[in-house]
Protein backbone atom coordinates (compact mmCIF):
# COMPACT_ATOMS: atom_id res chain seq x y z
CA UNK A 1 0.00 0.00 0.00
CA UNK A 2 1.44 3.28 -1.15
CA UNK A 3 1.21 5.94 1.74
CA UNK A 4 2.58 8.87 0.06
CA UNK A 5 3.21 9.89 -3.28
CA UNK A 6 4.73 12.65 -5.09
CA UNK A 7 3.59 13.39 -8.77
CA UNK A 8 5.35 15.21 -10.93
CA UNK A 9 6.11 17.92 -7.94
CA UNK A 10 8.02 21.32 -9.15
CA UNK A 11 8.23 24.56 -7.75
CA UNK A 12 10.05 28.18 -9.03
CA UNK A 13 11.35 31.14 -6.39
CA UNK A 14 11.46 33.03 -9.37
CA UNK A 15 13.33 32.49 -11.86
CA UNK A 16 14.81 29.70 -9.79
CA UNK A 17 14.05 26.48 -10.19
CA UNK A 18 14.18 24.90 -6.84
CA UNK A 19 12.19 21.59 -7.64
CA UNK A 20 11.90 20.06 -10.99
CA UNK A 21 9.14 17.12 -11.78
CA UNK A 22 9.91 15.09 -8.64
CA UNK A 23 8.55 11.98 -8.46
CA UNK A 24 8.57 8.96 -5.87
CA UNK A 25 5.94 6.76 -3.61
CA UNK A 26 6.45 5.65 -0.29
CA UNK A 27 5.38 2.31 0.75
CA UNK A 28 3.80 1.93 3.89
CA UNK A 29 5.95 0.79 6.63
CA UNK A 30 8.95 1.83 4.74
CA UNK A 31 12.25 3.97 6.10
CA UNK A 32 13.14 6.39 2.99
CA UNK A 33 16.19 8.82 3.43
CA UNK A 34 16.26 11.69 0.95
CA UNK A 35 20.03 12.63 0.95
CA UNK A 36 21.41 15.33 -1.71
CA UNK A 37 23.93 18.17 -1.18
CA UNK A 38 23.01 21.67 0.20
CA UNK A 39 21.00 23.17 -1.74
CA UNK A 40 19.45 20.01 -3.63
CA UNK A 41 15.73 21.00 -2.29
CA UNK A 42 15.25 19.00 0.08
CA UNK A 43 13.73 21.06 2.82
CA UNK A 44 11.79 22.83 -0.15
CA UNK A 45 10.41 19.12 -0.66
CA UNK A 46 9.59 18.60 2.90
CA UNK A 47 7.99 22.04 3.44
CA UNK A 48 5.69 21.46 0.23
CA UNK A 49 4.78 17.59 1.33
CA UNK A 50 3.99 19.14 4.85
CA UNK A 51 2.19 21.90 3.74
CA UNK A 52 3.76 24.67 4.99
CA UNK A 53 4.77 25.89 1.40
CA UNK A 54 2.18 25.60 -1.93
CA UNK A 55 3.53 23.51 -4.64
CA UNK A 56 4.12 25.14 -7.87
CA UNK A 57 3.00 22.40 -10.36
CA UNK A 58 2.26 18.65 -9.28
CA UNK A 59 0.20 16.80 -6.86
CA UNK A 60 0.63 15.44 -3.41
CA UNK A 61 -1.34 11.92 -2.20
CA UNK A 62 -1.76 10.53 1.42
CA UNK A 63 -2.79 7.28 1.07
CA UNK A 64 -4.37 7.85 -1.45
CA UNK A 65 -6.20 11.28 -0.86
CA UNK A 66 -4.90 14.41 -2.85
CA UNK A 67 -3.65 16.38 -0.27
CA UNK A 68 -2.00 18.84 -2.79
CA UNK A 69 -3.82 22.28 -1.48
CA UNK A 70 -4.58 20.70 2.07
CA UNK A 71 -3.59 23.38 4.97
CA UNK A 72 -0.84 21.77 7.45
CA UNK A 73 -3.69 21.21 9.99
CA UNK A 74 -5.89 18.92 7.97
CA UNK A 75 -2.52 16.90 6.82
CA UNK A 76 -1.99 16.11 10.66
CA UNK A 77 -5.38 14.72 11.13
CA UNK A 78 -4.35 12.29 8.09
CA UNK A 79 -1.58 11.14 10.04
CA UNK A 80 1.18 13.11 8.36
CA UNK A 81 3.77 14.03 10.87
CA UNK A 82 6.79 15.93 11.02
CA UNK A 83 9.90 17.63 12.74
CA UNK A 84 12.10 20.77 11.81
CA UNK A 85 15.48 21.59 11.48
CA UNK A 86 15.25 24.20 14.10
CA UNK A 87 13.40 22.57 17.78
CA UNK A 88 10.16 23.99 18.33
CA UNK A 89 9.07 23.78 22.17
CA UNK A 90 7.21 25.59 24.83
CA UNK A 91 9.93 26.60 26.97
CA UNK A 92 7.72 26.82 29.61
CA UNK A 93 6.53 23.55 29.87
CA UNK A 94 8.05 20.53 31.20
CA UNK A 95 8.36 18.01 28.91
CA UNK A 96 5.00 15.72 30.12
CA UNK A 97 3.35 18.71 29.16
CA UNK A 98 4.71 19.34 25.78
CA UNK A 99 3.60 16.48 24.80
CA UNK A 100 -0.23 16.74 26.35
CA UNK A 101 -0.43 19.95 23.97
CA UNK A 102 0.08 18.01 20.92
CA UNK A 103 -2.15 14.74 22.52
CA UNK A 104 -5.21 17.35 22.85
CA UNK A 105 -5.31 17.74 19.13
CA UNK A 106 -6.60 14.01 18.69
CA UNK A 107 -7.58 13.27 22.10
CA UNK A 108 -9.23 14.43 25.45
CA UNK A 109 -9.19 13.15 29.13
CA UNK A 110 -7.97 9.68 29.85
CA UNK A 111 -7.12 9.57 26.30
CA UNK A 112 -5.03 12.25 26.38
CA UNK A 113 -3.47 11.16 29.35
CA UNK A 114 -2.78 7.56 28.12
CA UNK A 115 -1.09 9.08 24.75
CA UNK A 116 1.15 11.11 27.14
CA UNK A 117 2.45 8.09 29.11
CA UNK A 118 2.93 5.62 25.97
CA UNK A 119 4.80 8.51 24.18
CA UNK A 120 7.41 9.10 27.01
CA UNK A 121 8.34 5.46 27.47
CA UNK A 122 8.24 5.04 23.65
CA UNK A 123 11.06 7.97 23.52
CA UNK A 124 12.65 7.68 26.71
CA UNK A 125 11.46 10.27 28.23
CA UNK A 126 9.73 9.19 31.44
CA UNK A 127 12.16 9.66 33.79
CA UNK A 128 12.43 13.34 32.74
CA UNK A 129 8.34 14.48 32.47
CA UNK A 130 8.92 17.17 35.10
CA UNK A 131 12.01 18.45 33.31
CA UNK A 132 11.40 21.52 31.14
CA UNK A 133 13.02 21.82 27.42
CA UNK A 134 16.09 24.10 28.93
CA UNK A 135 17.33 21.24 31.26
CA UNK A 136 17.51 18.79 28.46
CA UNK A 137 20.86 17.81 26.62
CA UNK A 138 20.31 18.49 22.48
CA UNK A 139 19.86 14.31 22.01
CA UNK A 140 16.88 14.50 24.59
CA UNK A 141 15.32 17.98 23.15
CA UNK A 142 15.41 16.23 19.76
CA UNK A 143 13.75 13.07 21.10
CA UNK A 144 10.75 15.04 22.96
CA UNK A 145 10.64 16.61 19.55
CA UNK A 146 9.53 13.75 17.58
CA UNK A 147 7.42 12.94 20.89
CA UNK A 148 4.98 15.94 20.26
CA UNK A 149 5.37 15.26 16.37
CA UNK A 150 4.15 12.07 17.06
CA UNK A 151 1.53 12.16 19.94
CA UNK A 152 -1.87 10.99 18.49
CA UNK A 153 -2.17 9.54 15.14
CA UNK A 154 1.02 8.85 13.39
CA UNK A 155 0.89 7.37 10.32
CA UNK A 156 4.06 8.83 8.46
CA UNK A 157 6.53 10.88 10.57
CA UNK A 158 8.96 13.46 8.95
CA UNK A 159 11.88 13.85 9.96
CA UNK A 160 14.26 17.34 9.32
CA UNK A 161 17.72 16.08 10.16
CA UNK A 162 16.83 14.68 13.81
CA UNK A 163 19.71 13.23 14.30
CA UNK A 164 22.40 15.75 13.27
CA UNK A 165 24.89 17.30 15.79
CA UNK A 166 24.82 14.21 18.01
CA UNK A 167 27.23 11.89 19.32
CA UNK A 168 27.85 8.15 17.74
CA UNK A 169 25.90 7.22 20.77
CA UNK A 170 23.03 9.41 21.20
CA UNK A 171 22.24 8.69 17.40
CA UNK A 172 22.35 5.08 18.15
CA UNK A 173 19.92 5.45 20.97
CA UNK A 174 17.72 7.56 18.63
CA UNK A 175 18.29 4.86 15.87
CA UNK A 176 16.71 2.73 17.91
CA UNK A 177 13.78 4.92 18.92
CA UNK A 178 13.27 5.50 15.65
CA UNK A 179 13.12 1.95 14.63
CA UNK A 180 10.88 0.74 17.42
CA UNK A 181 8.37 3.55 16.09
CA UNK A 182 8.51 1.70 12.67
CA UNK A 183 8.02 -1.61 13.73
CA UNK A 184 5.75 -1.36 16.86
CA UNK A 185 3.51 1.97 15.84
CA UNK A 186 3.56 0.52 12.05
CA UNK A 187 4.74 4.13 11.37
CA UNK A 188 5.94 4.82 8.21
CA UNK A 189 9.46 7.28 7.52
CA UNK A 190 11.12 9.63 5.94
CA UNK A 191 13.91 11.29 7.08
CA UNK A 192 16.13 14.08 5.32
CA UNK A 193 19.67 13.61 7.06
CA UNK A 194 23.38 14.40 6.01
CA UNK A 195 24.95 12.01 8.92
CA UNK A 196 25.63 8.95 6.09
CA UNK A 197 26.37 6.38 8.57
CA UNK A 198 23.00 6.93 10.09
CA UNK A 199 20.83 7.34 6.61
CA UNK A 200 22.93 3.72 6.05
CA UNK A 201 21.84 2.46 9.19
CA UNK A 202 17.84 3.34 9.32
CA UNK A 203 16.76 3.37 5.44
CA UNK A 204 16.22 0.54 3.65
CA UNK A 205 15.84 2.89 0.35
CA UNK A 206 17.51 6.37 -0.55
CA UNK A 207 16.27 9.03 -3.04
CA UNK A 208 19.18 11.55 -4.00
CA UNK A 209 18.02 15.06 -5.01
CA UNK A 210 20.88 17.09 -6.77
CA UNK A 211 19.96 20.35 -8.60
CA UNK A 212 15.42 20.26 -7.55
CA UNK A 213 16.11 16.66 -9.38
CA UNK A 214 16.13 12.70 -8.14
CA UNK A 215 19.30 11.53 -9.53
CA UNK A 216 19.24 7.83 -8.16
CA UNK A 217 16.47 5.47 -6.03
CA UNK A 218 17.77 2.66 -4.55
CA UNK A 219 18.84 0.67 -1.42
CA UNK A 220 21.97 2.18 0.05
CA UNK A 221 24.32 -0.18 -1.24
CA UNK A 222 23.31 0.98 -4.55
CA UNK A 223 23.26 4.22 -3.80
CA UNK A 224 27.09 4.69 -2.48
CA UNK A 225 28.13 2.79 -5.85
CA UNK A 226 26.09 5.38 -8.48
CA UNK A 227 28.95 7.48 -10.37
CA UNK A 228 26.11 10.32 -10.89
CA UNK A 229 25.61 10.38 -6.78
CA UNK A 230 29.41 9.84 -6.12
CA UNK A 231 30.38 12.67 -8.19
CA UNK A 232 27.20 15.02 -7.37
CA UNK A 233 27.51 14.72 -3.56
CA UNK A 234 29.58 12.13 -1.99
CA UNK A 235 32.67 12.06 -2.74
CA UNK A 236 35.26 8.54 -3.97
CA UNK A 237 35.22 7.71 -0.23
CA UNK A 238 32.05 6.97 -0.51
CA UNK A 239 32.76 3.28 -0.95
CA UNK A 240 34.71 2.70 1.94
Amino acid sequence: MISLKVDSLSKDFGGLKVLRDVNFTVEHGEILGLIGPNGAGKSTLFEIIGGAMAAGRGRIELFGRDVTRMPPHQRRRLGLCRTFQKIRLFANLSVAENIRVAANETAAGSGADAAVEETLALLNLSALREAHPDELTLAERKRLEIARAMTGTCRILMLDESLSGLTHDESEELIDVVRRLNRERDVTVVLVEHVMPVVMALAKRLIVLHHGTIIADGTPEQIVENPMVIEAYLGEGARA
